[in-house]
């Protein structure tokens, strides 16, 4: 999936809002067990202007998943792009997921 969108810039694996991670899995509960805050790019004021760039980060990542979602086959998700925000708990969660 190239189209994987995340609103997680305190992430390690996230560049412009883009996820550069090869493989991620979304738990039963939609969410992303894959983020990895990093304290790095919370202390840094900097770490902003480079998630305003307009590059394309994106990379072929494979999305496993365990929830309950139309675009879900085989604990594999076959959107073509999802996009990972920040819930009520301040988990990462898939705001792609359509119960199945």
């Amino acid at each position: 999936m190239k189209d994987l969108k995340c609103g997680m810039s305190a992430c390690v694996r996230n560049k412009a809002y883009s996820c550069v991670a090869k493989t991620i899995r979304v738990s039963g509960r939609t969410d992303c067990k894959t983020y990895t805050p990093s304290e790095e790019k919370r202390r840094s004021l900097m770490e902003a202007g480079e998630d305003f760039a307009t590059r394309n980060y994106s990379v072929d990542t494979e999305v496993k998943c365990d929830a309950k979602c139309v675009f879900n086959r085989d604990r594999v998700c076959y959107a073509n792009g999802i996009t990972v925000m920040s819930g009520k708990s301040a988990d990462a969660l898939c705001f792609t997921f359509i119960k199945d």
